[in-house]
């Protein structure tokens, strides 16, 4: 429980006077787009490997970009408000690419 005599801890607010600080909105924004990629990703594996003759090249890409998200979706927790940008705009890129939106 909040004690009211304490401050606020400080919670990266889009407000905030810290021009690095990060909003937790963001946050929960680009991780959503991690999640959606990952998802496609995971998709894909799945339908390559019921193939006949799956490429194992292709399930090696797949699998390490699937890594990859992975791993920028961690990075999300110390990522500062440009890092965050840029994350944002390289997974628009990739949804744009695998979705065509």
């Amino acid at each position: 429980m909040h004690d009211p005599d304490q401050p606020a801890p400080h919670t990266g607010d889009a407000g905030s006077s810290d021009p690095g600080a990060v909003d937790a909105v963001a946050v929960g924004r680009v991780a959503e787009k991690i999640e959606e990629m990952a998802a496609l990703l995971t998709r894909r594996l799945f339908d390559e490997r019921r193939r006949p003759g799956a490429d194992s090249t292709l399930v090696e890409r797949l699998l390490a970009e699937r890594a990859a998200c992975a791993a920028d979706r961690a990075g999300l927790v110390d990522a500062d408000a440009r890092e965050l940008a840029r994350i944002e705009a390289l997974y628009d890129a990739k949804l744009a690419e695998n979705t065509g939106r």
